[in-house]
């Protein structure tokens, strides 16, 4: 399995750091953040922006494995819901024209709480919010299909797509094999006991396409991602073990979303994760 760095995690970096990172580290690949992308909300600038990022990743031997977009899907204003699909549409295509295969990111945020993550994203739903998502990632779907890209709808606090159970809810109304989930335990085990369980990936089958992994601790409604991959409340070598269990994925990124320096939590993320993989291969051997 192919492990890519998340460039969200190197945020107060330029992009040419994050490339140089990978490279010295050992990275496969580059999840390339929207952090990272000057688009200004403007559909014209998206191609030079990817082809900058494609640049970098051929300067420095590290590829893209794909492109972050953040969506305005379940706004009920059809103009600025059109502006949204339009913008990652282009994203889409601009990752087909340069052979980038995915792109991953959230249909838009529905927050009232700050302080407590519970009360956000999909208890703030109603059957529109989703209708709305929905329509917005058959679009995608259909562009994704075209330019020989899946659009993957990533498990996050706030959004409408906030557990693994809203973000099958939400595939279902979709129906589209171009349009998969990326499952990451830290981002929803807070909000539900369920996601607290590697079982929970039994709804969505086989529509898991990338797995995200970091840590955290509780704190109070929110989540503390200053902890190392190997330490928080995530067991994620049980995560990993259940992952295969579906068929596995061909990349998951490494993401270190906490407060300091990043770079000693990637480089310690890597291997606790390589050696996560051995430990399952040691024991898949002996069965």
């Amino acid at each position: 399995m192919d492990l890519v760095m998340h460039s969200y995690s190197l945020r107060d970096y330029p992009l040419e750091h994050v490339f140089a990172v990978a490279a010295h580290y050992g990275f496969d690949s580059i999840e390339v953040s929207t952090w990272h992308l000057d688009l200004r909300g403007n559909p014209d600038v998206v191609p030079g922006e990817v082809a900058r990022a494609v640049a970098l990743g051929d300067r420095y031997g590290v590829r893209v494995h794909c492109v972050g977009y953040e969506g305005d899907f379940t706004v009920d204003d059809p103009d600025r819901h059109a502006r949204s699909v339009t913008l990652v549409g282009r994203i889409v295509e601009a990752c087909g024209g340069h052979g980038i295969e995915l792109v991953n990111g959230c249909g838009g945020w529905l927050q009232g709480d700050p302080d407590d993550w519970r009360n956000n994203g999909s208890v703030r739903a109603d059957d529109g919010h989703y209708a709305r998502t929905g329509d917005a990632y058959r679009t995608l779907g259909a562009i994704g299909a075209r330019e020989g890209v899946r659009v993957a709808v990533e498990v996050h606090p706030n959004t409408v797509h906030d557990t693994v159970t809203t973000t099958a809810r939400l595939l279902d109304l979709v129906d589209h094999p171009a349009v998969i989930a990326t499952v990451d335990p830290a981002n929803s085990a807070l909000l539900t006991p369920e996601d607290r369980n590697p079982a929970v990936l039994d709804r969505l089958g086989n529509r898991v396409g990338y797995f995200h992994i970091k840590n955290y601790v509780p704190a109070g409604g929110r989540a503390d991602f200053s902890v190392d991959t190997a330490h928080g409340v995530i067991d994620n070598l049980r995560w990993l073990e259940k992952l295969a269990e579906h068929g596995g994925v061909p990349a998951m990124a490494l993401e270190y979303c906490g407060v300091g320096d990043p770079h000693p939590r990637l480089q310690a993320a890597l291997r606790y994760v390589r050696e996560c993989e051995a430990l399952l291969d040691v024991v898949a051997a002996r069965r």
